[in-house]
């Protein structure tokens, strides 16, 4: 995994925060830094930090920044640590409509997964049409119309069963006219040949974890086991975080943290030391308003699902 020059990274990050494109590009172009290199705290490219900045408030500005980058190399279908491109944080968010719309138009490979299974495709039928009407609506039919002609597979299953095909048969017949008008043309998928990066890990237990995620977490609902439940639900508070910003938080993401919390500070194998440490950790989980995006407390708390696993299969 190729990173941002350790002497650079601040002075990039803080230009990507505060949305300021002359800073960013002069970083860039007066340093030669590689388009398609990672934050290093986060392990997020490029991109995809000024497509989450917080610091750009005008959305045309936002675009011609990510514009910019992709003009000059940078590639969408990049994924994060997490598991997931820019695609897939686009086509989540109303607001990110033009930056999804740019991003199809230099490569984006709309039948790339994420790490629950979901495409583009997949998002943008199950998330449409956020409830819009007139011109919104007409150019957000017209993104959805690329994604078809891109060659979106709508049968292909998310790691829950769940395929594109099945949300189309909920939508508005706007949209479904529109998917079959696509599909009677046959367009022609192309793949990109995005080679996704080797990122490091701190965890102490990662074969336990994959062991738990595997085979103790139901492509469907919810995990028989409390470990498989506990990771479950670890799992779907660093997607909303990392991947949504908290925007979708509600009374199951808390439920999800106090319920890791309270299941491992009662385990009898934890002191009180770390025990103090869980429910802190868990607690930093629980702000809707402050989405939690280091890895650090997933981290951590993943491994002490993985302590718990271990004790209890003894």
């Amino acid at each position: 995994m190729n990173t941002i020059p350790e002497q650079h990274r601040q002075a990039l990050s803080s230009a990507i925060a505060k949305g300021e494109f002359d800073s960013m590009r002069s970083i860039i172009e007066a340093n030669n830094i590689d388009l398609n290199a990672y934050e290093e705290q986060f392990h997020t490219p490029i991109l995809m930090g000024v497509l989450t900045s917080y610091g750009i408030k005008n959305e045309n500005e936002r675009v011609e920044m990510l514009r910019y980058l992709l003009e000059n190399g940078a590639n969408p279908n990049l994924n994060c640590k997490a598991g997931y491109n820019s695609l897939h944080v686009a086509v989540q968010q109303q607001r990110l409509i033009k930056p999804l719309d740019l991003f199809l138009d230099f490569g984006g490979d709309v039948n790339l997964a994420d790490n629950n299974g979901g495409t583009v495709a997949y998002w943008a039928i199950q998330s449409f049409p956020w409830r819009t009407e007139g011109e919104e609506r007409q150019f957000h039919l017209k993104v959805l119309e690329k994604i078809f002609m891109a060659g979106a597979d709508l049968d292909r299953k998310n790691k829950y069963g769940v395929t594109p095909r099945i949300w189309l048969e909920r939508s508005a017949e706007d949209v479904k006219d529109l998917a079959g008008k696509c599909e009677k043309l046959k367009p022609v998928y192309k793949a990109s040949e995005t080679q996704q990066p080797e990122f490091p890990t701190k965890l102490k237990y990662p074969e336990i974890a994959k062991h738990i995620r595997t085979n103790l977490i139901p492509v469907r609902g919810k995990a028989d086991t409390t470990e498989g439940e506990m990771l479950r639900g670890l799992d779907n508070l660093r997607d909303e975080a990392h991947r949504n910003g908290n925007v979708n938080f509600g009374k199951t993401h808390k439920e999800y943290a106090d319920f890791i919390a309270s299941t491992l500070t009662q385990a009898p194998f934890f002191d009180k030391k770390e025990k103090d440490k869980i429910s802190s950790a868990a607690k930093k989980l629980t702000y809707a308003k402050k989405p939690y995006l280091e890895d650090d407390v997933f981290d951590y708390l993943t491994d002490q699902i993985c302590v718990y696993y271990k004790q209890k299969n003894a």
